[in-house]
């Protein structure tokens, strides 16, 4: 039965979906000659409950509850994931106002629409119950699908839509059948459930597991259901393709961190062996030869969800610590890469070449806090120190080594150095050639500048002190 303090034990769930329904009732109000002001009002509102939402996830890390009849969970792992969706999404309303009106889609459900995103990805998070994964990837997935197609006049970003909703719309359907699999043969859907009565390895249950783990395979862009990821990143939005390739990558891992330790999927280490080193492969050998800003973070993204699942071939404290830091550097390096990438955008007059490497050339000269910011974000992605994202790999490979897969961590470490190459090659056209236009002063105090310089404090604070973020992490069992 569910009482009351359920809803004070998910206030910021609350506010994530309270706050995009609200967003669509000021939409309303407002008519259609105080359209500036409206716009105005519902980003900071959406930045002010962000914030809150934040504030109250940070009271949820020492809780430990069951609520709303066994269906969510709160615990530190679930508050830790609810303050990792609510800070990349904070970033991404942030860069957001200033892209939206210079491409004139500044509309006030794009808001809703990121806020229900959100409230999909917290779901998902702190799902207790198979079914509530299935109603929050659904929830993230809706929005995902509008949100791409949200420049409806470009071509590009309708085939972006199109695409990711044909192909997302297939794969809910393996989830589903996954899930009427395992019911069937445990005769719940619930996690608690599940965990207390130890199944057997029966053929219609490992049916239904393989069938989810693919949905989940789908859903963090990982080999072999990878190839929707540069089509759809490439059409939609800049700043759109930034959030789902970071939080929404990190909440299906965070769903998956769970499906993990609930079913105790420790012993198919070499599936996600093979799992992540195909992936790590096809995404750095194939982003050697793009020569599109947005296609090459594409398929980096792909690389990197390889070294993510690295972390899962065996789930233990450990190894979701170690998932986590790299979720958080990833945001935070990924998210930041593509706010620049829409920053340079505004300042390529020649819409055929925006987001070609060679719009790249010179972008040092021309803009050198722009192309300083996007050096910090590549040099993380790379792994190259003293930024986070070398934490986070070294904690990833460190989890196999501890698990006898060095094997696994040589070829991991050996692929992220073939991924330096293209990183290297962006900031060399950045920094050694000459610009192809005049140069020009690129101060401008604007919200996405704001949002990539978080960005930039965040990866060299958690890259000098990891401990910021492992002290929040360290209480989380397996």
């Amino acid at each position: 039965m569910i009482n009351i303090l359920d809803f004070a034990n998910s206030i910021p769930l609350l506010i994530a979906g309270g706050a995009g329904l609200v967003i669509m009732l000021l939409e309303t109000i407002f008519p259609k000659s105080q359209k500036g002001t409206s716009e105005t009002l519902i980003f900071y509102f959406s930045l002010a409950a962000l914030a809150a939402a934040v504030y109250f996830s940070f009271g949820d890390l020492t809780k430990n509850f069951v609520i709303y009849n066994k269906f969510l969970r709160v615990n530190t792992l679930t508050s830790v994931l609810n303050i990792i969706f609510l800070s990349g999404i904070f970033i991404t309303v942030l860069s957001s106002k200033n892209y939206l009106e210079s491409e004139k889609i500044n509309h006030g459900e794009y808001y809703s629409l990121l806020l229900f995103s959100l409230f999909g990805m917290m779901l998902m998070g702190q799902a207790n119950d198979l079914l509530v994964v299935f109603v929050g990837l659904e929830i993230m997935s809706v929005a995902f699908y509008v949100l791409a197609g949200f420049m409806r006049r470009k071509p590009d970003s309708n085939e972006s839509a199109i695409k990711y909703f044909l192909l997302g719309a297939f794969l809910t359907g393996f989830l589903l059948l996954g899930i009427a699999f395992i019911y069937g043969y445990t005769g719940s859907t619930n996690y608690t459930a599940i965990k207390d009565m130890h199944p057997q390895m029966d053929t219609f249950y490992l049916l239904g597991l393989t069938l989810v783990f693919i949905a989940f395979i789908f859903k963090t862009g990982s080999f072999p259901l990878q190839m929707w990821i540069p089509d759809v990143y490439q059409g939609a939005p800049t700043v759109v393709t930034g959030m789902m390739s970071s939080v929404g990558k990190t909440a299906a891992f965070g769903a998956l961190i769970s499906f993990f330790s609930i079913f105790a999927l420790n012993n198919i280490p070499m599936i996600v062996a093979a799992v992540a080193i195909l992936t790590m492969l096809y995404g750095n050998v194939v982003a050697l030869v793009q020569t599109n800003i947005k296609r090459l973070l594409a398929y980096s993204s792909i690389a990197h969800a390889g070294y993510i699942m690295v972390g899962f071939l065996t789930v233990n404290p450990f190894s979701i610590r170690a998932v986590l830091f790299y979720l958080v550097s990833y945001i935070l390096m990924q998210s930041g890469a593509f706010i620049v990438i829409s920053l340079a955008e505004e300042k390529t007059k020649d819409v055929s070449a925006r987001n070609s490497l060679e719009s790249y050339k010179g972008l040092g000269k021309r803009y050198p806090v722009l192309a300083t910011m996007m050096t910090i974000f590549l040099f993380s992605l790379a792994g190259i120190p003293p930024f986070a994202g070398f934490w986070g790999k070294y904690y990833i490979f460190l989890s196999a080594i501890q698990l006898n897969y060095l094997w696994v961590a040589i070829i991991g470490i050996l692929l992220s150095l073939v991924g330096v190459y293209y990183y290297i090659k962006v900031i060399l056209y950045m920094w050694f050639y000459e610009p192809a236009g005049e140069t020009a002063d690129d101060y401008r105090s604007d919200f996405s500048y704001t949002a990539a310089i978080i960005s930039v404090i965040g990866l060299f604070a958690f890259g000098i002190y990891p401990e910021l973020i492992l002290r929040y992490i360290r209480n989380i069992a397996g």
